[in-house]
């Protein structure tokens, strides 16, 4: 039973026939064209004086797998046989042309190939090199050698000129017709870019080299400056085809009896072989100018590529510091304008967040667009609108606009946007937290812009970190509002009204961007008609600094309505501290008043001292006697106490650390300064004047730590109460 052929296979191979039977036809029909061209108008009385095939047939075999030669080889004996019967050639001379054109091809690629690992690549020295060797000496020399035997025998000429010949002619168009075919699959892309330039550099030559041999100028001053041109503006693609329609042109006019060099009174075959080592020279020196202003450019690219990368690498520095201190979307939109705007070079920077509804982008900065585009989209847009902006949320994908007619193309209800404002080039990339999309990040250039694979790493970059900002301040805001939550129900807002006591307290938070703190106070009235004044501070900022403030405040009432002593409560506070805390220590101030005893007891802990004027000299004193080491990291610490007799009319002051410290200010300088604001109180003056007095002359702004001040007066004990 026969085996059944999958179908797939038969198509397969038909479609192998079919690229097989294209590149026999596309060989034989370009070597024929390039054959009969070279008999009717680069011919000679031996051989073709230029041979454009031997180029065609070289670059095909390079670009062409091995196992496919044998099909070129197959169609240059073809295109051979059938144009030099053509021409009267005998059967045998033209297989003896076909086997050394076949031959030739075999050498040069075989050589060019193996020594580069492949096709050359002209654009360099190396390169080029190699494919003068291999493609334009070994290869024609053999075929020098077989074709100027044949040649010779046919034509009864000298050995060596037929020899020579052959060579020259197909080096040179192995040169000028190899070369521009095997550039074109590196460079093409520079002559799509400037088709009118490349179309007139080509003209130009023509002309130029059409002119110089009819008036027998020296074809070097007028051909070198348009082969300049072609190599500095098109590259060694267009210095090659440069060369090449020198090549065409001046073999054309040698096969009509315009030769040039006929000034130089050289024998035909002389002149022949000097204007095909005329053209290689030109084509050569071009082809190295090429490389050379290639090289020039590459480098400066390369120097300014790393500028940029440098630049970029700083402003992503700089943009990951300032992030770092940026707790608000309006302060991360002021950061990213800033470093994209200001630093980075955009011409405008937008940032957009989505609504908690998730219906609209809400513009949280903006910065560098015109008016009309801030009328056209205002604070917010909906996420229903299409455009750059909004489709970037809605898809998660970066929307990328290298220029104003894809941007026409993509928004069409906004075709004209681009234009009325100048704008180049444009880049909307989403802000994904997690797989959500959260908002995002606008740019726009009025210079067109690269836009390669390193700029948008670069902003991919800048939409992580801002990202990352944003989720931080979302965490920091809800961080924030349990803080101030859990504040408000631990702190009172107005101290307890205790007897013989006149008690005035402020209290002012932090600027937001440095968080809730730890300060607390407490006033609380005891058993035996004793009072228990507190101030501490635990260190830190943030939910975790209010979760310690309130535990301590509230262990410290327990313990003193437990009637322990100032120095007992924060010995035992200590410990609770080290134990009950998110291992931060803290500072406290602890006072018991008696007012039978006419006095209080105090102590401290780590904490600055408590300021007692008094009333009847004026003067300020500085509560020492008790102290000890802050709360939390020294086990078993302890703490001595102090005593102070009080006077009717006497005045207290507690307050923690952020009255008195402050940045470019000591801590004792701020106490000192502290003191002689005290002393300048009136005896009856308001207690409420004196805080306000304090925190005005000593607080800075903006405030980078909580300020708490309490101030007690002692008031003359009703003794018929």
């Amino acid at each position: 039973m026969p085996r059944a052929t999958p179908s797939g296979s038969t198509s397969d191979t038909r479609l192998n026939w079919r690229s097989l039977a294209a590149l026999f036809a596309s060989v034989a029909l370009a070597y024929a064209a390039g054959a009969t061209l070279s008999w009717q108008s680069f011919g000679a009385h031996v051989t073709p004086a230029f041979f454009p095939p031997a180029g065609v047939t070289l670059a095909l075999m390079l670009l062409t797998p091995r196992p496919r030669w044998a099909v070129i080889v197959a169609a240059i004996v073809t295109a051979e046989l059938a144009v030099d019967l053509y021409f009267g050639v005998g059967v045998a001379t033209a297989l003896g042309f076909a086997t050394a054109n076949s031959v030739e091809a075999i050498v040069g690629a075989s050589v060019v190939s193996a020594w580069c690992g492949g096709v050359p690549d002209l654009r360099t020295r190396r390169g080029l090199g190699k494919f003068l060797v291999g493609a334009c000496l070994a290869g024609p020399i053999v075929g020098g050698l077989i074709g100027g035997t044949v040649s010779s025998l046919q034509n009864s000429a000298p050995w060596l000129t037929t020899a020579l010949h052959w060579w020259a002619g197909d080096a040179i168009g192995v040169l000028v017709v190899g070369a521009p075919i095997l550039l074109w699959t590196k460079q093409s892309y520079v002559l799509r870019n400037r088709p009118v330039e490349s179309a007139a550099v080509l003209a130009v030559t023509a002309v130029l080299s059409l002119v110089a041999i009819m008036w027998q100028a020296p074809l070097t001053l007028p051909l070198l400056p348009v082969m300049v041109w072609a190599a500095l503006r098109l590259d060694v693609i267009g210095a090659a085809l440069a060369g090449a329609v020198v090549a065409f042109t001046v073999n054309y006019m040698t096969g009509t009896g315009r030769a040039a060099f006929r000034l130089f009174g050289l024998a035909e075959a002389g002149r022949l072989v000097t204007t095909q080592i005329f053209v290689a020279v030109m084509v050569l020196v071009a082809m190295l100018i090429a490389q050379e202003a290639a090289g020039r450019v590459a480098a400066l690219r390369a120097s300014e590529a790393e500028r940029r990368e440098r630049d970029r690498l700083q402003t992503l520095a700089q943009l990951a510091q300032v992030l770092s201190a940026a707790l608000t979307p309006s302060q991360i939109g002021d950061a990213v304008v800033k470093q994209l705007y200001t630093d980075a070079g955009a011409q405008a920077v937008a940032l957009g967040l989505v609504t908690a509804d998730g219906r609209r982008l809400e513009w949280v900065k903006t910065a560098g667009y015109p008016q009309l585009v801030q009328d056209k989209f205002g604070p917010s847009v909906s996420l229903d609108d299409l455009s750059a902006s909004t489709e970037a949320v809605r898809t998660g994908r970066p929307v990328v606009i290298g220029s104003a007619a894809e941007y026409r193309r993509r928004y069409s209800q906004n075709a004209d946007l681009m234009a009325r404002t100048g704008a180049e080039s444009l880049v909307n990339w989403p802000l994904i937290s997690g797989t959500k999309p959260i908002g995002v990040l606008a740019m726009m250039w009025t210079q067109p812009q690269a836009l390669d694979a390193a700029q948008l790493a670069y902003i991919s970059a800048v939409a992580t970190m801002v990202t990352q900002g944003l989720v931080r301040a979302q965490m920091y805001a809800d961080e924030h509002a349990r803080a101030a939550v859990l504040q408000a129900a631990v702190l009172p807002s107005e101290p307890a009204d205790v007897a013989d006591l006149e008690v005035t307290v402020t209290y002012e938070p932090a600027d937001d961007e440095h968080g809730l703190g730890g300060d607390w106070y407490d006033v609380m009235a005891l058993p035996k008609g004793r009072t228990y004044l507190a101030v501490g501070d635990v260190v830190g900022h943030g939910l975790p600094a209010v979760e310690d403030m309130a535990q301590l405040r509230s262990a410290g009432r327990a313990m003193a309505l437990q009637g322990l002593p100032p120095s007992q409560l924060l010995a035992e506070l200590n410990t609770f501290t080290a134990h009950a805390s998110h291992g931060r220590f803290a500072t406290m101030a602890v006072a018991v008043f008696d007012p039978a005893a006419g006095a209080i007891s105090y102590a401290l802990a780590g904490h600055p001292p408590m300021l007692l004027r008094r009333a009847r000299e004026g003067d300020v004193v500085r509560l020492v006697d008790g102290c000890g080491p802050v709360l939390g990291p020294i086990h078993d610490a302890t703490y001595t106490e102090g005593q102070a007799r009080l006077e009717p009319g006497d005045t207290l002051v507690m307050y923690t650390d952020g009255l008195v410290e402050a940045t470019g200010r000591h801590l004792e300088t701020g106490i000192t300064m502290a003191e002689k604001l005290i002393a300048g109180w009136k005896p009856d003056g308001p207690l409420n004047a004196g805080c306000r007095q304090l925190t005005g002359a000593l607080v800075s702004r903006p405030r980078r730590d909580d300020v708490c001040v309490v101030i007690v007066r002692f008031r003359p004990v009703d003794c018929h109460g």
